[in-house]
């Protein structure tokens, strides 16, 4: 069994996730409902459930607050929410799950599918250094053969799309490694949107404007990274204006 705690300000959402859980889902165990965050910390230290539904909203506080009010966070987390895309991107570049409101059957179904015993003491810990930092110190946890490899968002230089899938390039002690990661670069443009300068400069490119090393207009319009390899990226056409605006208005260029 997989021993659960819901942690739910809302009556009605809390009474719908339960409902859910204990007609489909009859190999979890729900321990404990609580609709605010001191009865939460008491009841996850006491009852050490396997898996917590956590709301991102809660009165005064917060599930982020919560998280860090304990010692222990060797439990998984399936965040709750309605709204606040801030708090989404943090929970997104964790490797965390969540589920929007109002909670629909199909989606609590994938994300217990997705559900893995012994989680993630380091994805939480990532998800609050993540929330607390200011946009460049913040990481992003890329599954990699079996395991999260967390890169620091500063670092990533540029991605490139490879169909339904996107190569993440980054920096690692002066050295350029890439990630082959199983999402759409639509998916990273969202994720990345307010942390740092990046841009989309042609459908499958996104790059970070801090890479740059320069950027060429005449005979078609590219740039080149600052790279030990000197990456030439394209700039789509239709794209070039845009992008050329886009550096003179944060004074990149004059």
């Amino acid at each position: 069994m997989i021993k659960t705690i819901i942690v739910e300000d809302d009556i009605m959402h809390a009474r719908s996730l339960t409902q859910m859980i204990r007609e489909h889902f009859k190999n979890i165990q729900i321990l404990s409902v609580c609709n605010n965050v001191p009865d939460a910390a008491e009841q996850i230290r006491e009852q050490k459930p396997d898996l917590v539904f956590l709301d991102v909203e809660l009165g005064p506080y917060t599930g982020f607050d919560l998280l860090a009010m304990l010692n222990r966070r060797d439990f998984e987390v399936i965040f709750t929410t309605a709204y606040q895309k801030y708090a989404v991107m943090a929970i997104k570049m964790s490797a965390l799950d969540f589920i929007e409101k109002p909670i629909d059957i199909n989606q609590l179904r994938e994300a217990l599918s997705r559900y893995k015993t012994k989680a993630g003491e380091k994805r939480l810990q990532n998800l609050l250094s993540n929330f607390q930092s200011n946009e460049q110190e913040q990481k992003i946890a890329l599954f990699d053969q079996g395991s999260f490899l967390f890169v620091s968002v500063k670092n990533i230089m540029h991605l490139r799309s490879a169909n339904a899938y996107t190569e993440i390039y980054y920096l690692e002690d002066q050295i350029v490694n890439k990630a082959l990661m199983s999402k759409s670069i639509a998916f990273y443009e969202e994720m990345l949107e307010g942390k740092g300068l990046f841009y989309r400069v042609h459908n499958q490119h996104l790059i970070n404007i801090k890479f740059i090393k320069r950027l060429v207009l005449d005979s078609g319009c590219a740039v080149i990274m600052d790279d030990p390899e000197r990456s030439v990226i394209p700039v789509a056409r239709s794209r070039r204006d845009q992008f050329v605006a886009y550096l003179r208005d944060y004074g990149i260029m004059i």
